[in-house]
């Protein structure tokens, strides 16, 4: 929040410090790397008063450090805010004045929270800043008791408390624990941060009957990487739901969460989910690398044939292509590439996500809102009426959101989406079983690429290998096929694989296609009647691939199927 310099010159000018504290915090601040305010605590030159006050000057409102006499006096007004409320917006009812309510809060500019307060509570809201670990604490002591503040000649005892208050009170009280216990935080950070070193897309936290499993899943593979001790599942897994503003007091029902945190330079976005299980919370965070998202085509490991083909699909002012394979394929990786291959000042660009993975700048991304009635399909017609030269749709889930994309294809608009399906010729009998009409499917769609991620072998400790085995080599048509097998080293982590590489098929509908699809014909029918250079399998890129010693064959037939007679084909 604060440069080096406003920090600074607003504790001289306080008479906080003086200029030569300053200057030695300075030079151990570039020693360490620490931020200059904690630099100063650590020094004994502020408190943390000090320093949370500085806090509140640059939000421009009053600090209040929560004390004892503060919280004592919420309690008259706590019944403005609820606990629920208190824990997903981190804020805490401080007093009453006139029309007015004050409120204590970590983020004095969450435009969200101050809707919600004025709304709910009907008065004009007044902030001041307190530090996160305070507000944490003051929700844990104002909603820990029972008693209502409006009827003060009924004590705990005699007002009736059920089994779910009970349940309540417990991670209520578990806020203020989970801030004081240091190793927690450090436990969950060091796990974060391990994550992001070993190129980890999942951590698991995952309760067992005895304790906290935590997995990480490196190159679509999950592998165990901590136990956590029985007694701080609970800490850890509210720690988790903290950092991404979950309510840490609801624990009987799913929730979805996210934040955001820095590993060196890097910026990496966090996707929380939890589950109830029988032995406690699942939560499971995904984790969101720019850089791994954000690729070029040619980036992504696509043989030429492809990229071309995808390339002079995409500069067509019209029409419908469609991104195919299982989730956690890379689906919305290859999209984004083809967005930024196909931006210009001239196009207007338009997607409809769910949710929005990461912003590309010149592009205009908006996300679906189920729960606001806003679908994909009513989303997209909005879509439409804002001129756009290319429509991105994430992904099409029903009838209704298919035949509005056909529609738009055929009218003028670029369309790109994504479609489950196992191979890239089943997309038309898939939009056929989703109730789309053939001629719509006709008149729509220009191209499908499929595709599936596999293992990429590590450079630094492969080593190469002849393919014997009879069943595998009549897929080469020969009797021996130099390749490449995983070893393992310390640059992979001993795993033999670092990264992954996407296998890809490309299917550009041709005419004579278009009349099998009028007649409903399924893939196999389609595959077989594609002319040549409008097909380019996934078996030949997976087959190439491992000639080549970018992936093994093992690692091929684990993701995708290959006879003998479609290697001959290939």
């Amino acid at each position: 929040m604060y440069g080096v310099k406003r920090l600074g010159e607003w504790l001289l000018q306080k008479g906080k410090i003086t200029p030569q504290q300053l200057e030695e915090a300075l030079a151990t601040q570039r020693l360490t790397g620490k931020k200059l305010g904690e630099t100063l605590i650590e020094l004994g030159y502020i408190t943390h008063d000090d320093y949370y006050e500085a806090q509140a000057e640059q939000w421009e409102c009053p600090y209040e450090p929560l004390h004892e006499a503060a919280i004592a006096q919420a309690q008259r007004v706590r019944h403005w805010i609820g606990m629920q409320e208190a824990t997903r917006f981190m804020v805490v009812p401080l007093r009453e004045e006139n029309d007015a309510l004050w409120v204590a809060t970590a983020d004095p500019n969450n435009v969200e929270m101050l809707d919600y307060l004025r709304q709910s509570t009907g008065k004009f809201i007044k902030v001041a800043f307190s530090p996160t670990e305070r507000i944490v604490r003051a929700i844990a002591r104002l909603y820990s008791t029972h008693e209502d503040p409006e009827r003060p000649e009924e004590s705990v005892q005699e007002l009736e408390v059920s089994e779910d208050t009970f349940e309540v009170a417990e991670d209520v009280a578990q806020l203020e624990q989970i801030v004081q216990q240091a190793p927690v935080v450090r436990l969950v950070n060091s796990i974060l941060l391990e994550a992001v070193e070993r190129n980890a897309s999942d951590i698991h936290f995952e309760p067992l009957e005895n304790a906290l499993q935590v997995r990480l899943r490196i190159d679509g593979v999950l592998y165990v990487v901590r136990t956590v001790p029985r007694a701080l599942q609970a800490s850890v897994t509210a720690r988790v739901k903290l950092m991404a503003e979950m309510d840490i007091a609801e624990r009987r029902r799913p929730q979805d969460g996210r934040f955001t945190f820095k590993s060196g330079e890097r910026k990496i976005d966090a996707r929380v989910s939890s589950l109830p299980t029988v032995f406690g919370e699942r939560v499971v965070v995904r984790l969101l690398n720019r850089e791994n998202v954000l690729k070029t085509l040619n980036q992504l490991g696509m043989p030429a044939q492809v990229e071309q083909g995808l390339i002079q699909l995409a500069s067509k002012p019209w029409g419908m292509i469609l991104v195919t394979g299982p989730t956690g394929s890379g689906k919305s990786t290859t999209l984004y590439a083809l967005l930024q291959q196909i931006k210009s000042e001239r196009r207007n660009i338009l997607t409809c996500e769910d949710p929005v993975e990461f912003t590309i700048e010149g592009i205009g991304q908006s996300q679906v809102n189920e729960r606001a009635g806003l679908t994909f399909a009513s989303q997209l017609r909005a879509m439409l009426r804002q001129d756009p030269d290319v429509v991105l749709v994430g992904e099409i889930r029903d009838a209704e959101t298919a035949e509005i994309a056909c529609r738009a294809a055929m009218t003028g608009h670029l369309v790109l989406s994504t479609l489950h399906t196992n191979d890239a010729t089943s997309a038309p009998a898939r939009m056929i079983d989703m109730g789309i009409p053939p001629f719509l499917i006709n008149s729509a769609l220009i191209g499908v690429l499929a595709q599936r991620l596999v293992r990429r072998l590590c450079e630094r400790c492969k080593e190469p290998t002849t393919l014997t085995d009879p069943s595998i080599t009549a897929l080469f048509g020969s009797s021996s096929v130099p390749a490449y097998r995983a070893v393992g080293c310390s640059e992979c982590g001993n795993i033999g694989y670092r990264g992954r590489i996407g296998l890809y098929e490309l299917f550009i509908v041709s005419e004579p296609v278009r009349r099998l699809i009028a007649h409903e014909a399924d893939s196999e029918q389609i595959r077989a009647a594609a002319p040549p250079g409008t097909l380019f399998t996934i078996q030949q890129d997976a087959l190439q691939k491992v000639r080549d010693g970018v992936t093994t064959i093992e690692e091929v037939l684990s993701q995708i199927q290959i006879s003998a007679g479609q290697a001959r084909a290939a």
